[in-house]
């Protein structure tokens, strides 16, 4: 399949590797170093799944079911109890549930992963956001063009943009605002989310700006159209609801407890994969930007998984603790993640590339946290 020339249709773009050299600037980024790494693991992994690599699997649609009932459950019975703390307890699960909900259902749809089915996915993708409310279209420009593209490439990864609250790669210049990072960057993961739903979406909408360094192309009508049907949706049901239903009081404490629980799952989830000790952050010169290797080889050299033997985790992250294997296989089911683990890692080895990975999640994120204190001191030049 040809490469999309701008982001529009994620199910009918050829795999992330054949698109790596999309411009969306008129700056662009070259993965011209020769090798075969990629080519022989996708060979081997293909090999092992056989025909049904791609297809997506009878148990991650029990999943996603599962965790849909979890999510409406939790919200329709805060709506119903009368008892204030349980409603607490309630928005804590509301909020475990809507993490869990972007980690296999958001995720995986807007991947292509979750139905065999195009049109399912997109549809999936667009109910997932209502419910969630951060705007497809957008976070699809973010994470599948920017970030899976460009990992930790410092002004093109959008992962690495926090509009200047954090330092995460070494690359940015350094602040003084930056001190003690460390010990704060769990109150901004806190109000992650909530910034996301109700200021970036917008921020973004109308500058049609990822950050300061990458535009966003044009919306469509039909976008345009999804972006505030899915926010009138969200707003409605999700906050209207509840203060039509419930006290002013309860409603307010009862949603900081959703976002700080989803800000929280989210960030303490998706940080542990590139902003950990041992990993490599680019910073490519010239116009364009040459790195000297192939985007497998990249991705090897700037991803790690953690507590890949956990299948709790497994089960609640949708597998985004099999980083690596995502990474280069981002249109495979992450039910098949394990499934290929090996064939990645011994592969690696065969190259003499990294294969970053924590035995638990303790561990990744102590390693986090390392990353954040010392990116906090002042570079000694």
């Amino acid at each position: 399949m040809p490469p999309c020339p701008a982001y529009r249709r994620p199910d009918k773009c050829a795999s992330l590797p054949d698109m790596v050299a999309v411009s969306v600037e008129p700056a662009r980024v070259i993965f011209d170093g020769a090798g075969d790494f990629l080519k022989t693991v996708r060979t081997r992994v293909h090999d092992a799944l056989a025909a049904g690599a791609c297809a997506s699997s009878p148990c991650i649609r029990r999943k996603a079911a599962f965790v849909g009932i979890w999510f409406a459950a939790s919200f329709l019975l805060l709506l119903a109890v009368k008892s204030a703390w349980l409603q607490l307890a309630l928005c804590f699960s509301y909020g475990l549930a809507a993490s869990a909900v972007g980690f296999n259902v958001f995720h995986d749809a807007n991947h292509g992963t979750l139905a065999s089915s195009p049109r399912i996915n997109v549809m999936i993708g667009v109910l997932a956001s209502i419910v969630l409310g951060p705007s497809r279209y957008l976070w699809n420009y973010k994470h599948n063009v920017l970030h899976h593209r460009f990992t930790n490439i410092q002004n093109w990864d959008d992962d690495l943009e926090t509009r200047g609250f954090l330092r995460l790669s070494p690359n940015q210049p350094w602040k003084a605002r930056y001190r003690g990072q460390h010990l704060f960057v769990f109150a901004l993961y806190a109000i992650n989310a909530v910034e996301m739903v109700f200021v970036k979406d917008f921020v973004q909408y109308f500058t049609l700006r990822m950050n300061d360094h990458r535009r966003i192309p044009a919306l469509s009508r039909a976008e345009k159209f999804e972006f505030w049907i899915s926010k009138a949706l969200y707003f409605s049901i999700f906050i209207g609801l509840p203060m039509a239903l419930l006290p002013i009081q309860h409603v307010i404490a009862g949603f900081l407890v959703y976002q700080l629980t989803l800000g929280l799952a989210l960030g303490l989830v998706f940080s542990m994969a590139h902003q950990v000790e041992g990993i490599g952050f680019a910073d490519p010169p010239g116009n364009p930007a040459r790195i000297g290797e192939e985007w497998a080889t990249h991705q090897m050299r700037n991803t790690a998984n953690f507590a890949n033997r956990s299948p709790l985790w497994t089960w609640y992250s949708g597998g985004l603790n099999h980083q690596i294997e995502h990474h280069l296989f981002p249109t495979i089911s992450h039910t098949h993640y394990e499934t290929i683990r090996q064939i990645v890692l011994e592969t690696a080895g065969e190259f003499g590339l990294p294969y970053h990975h924590f035995d638990s999640y303790g561990a990744a994120l102590h390693s986090h946290y390392r990353h954040l204190r010392k990116l906090s001191e002042k570079p000694v030049h």
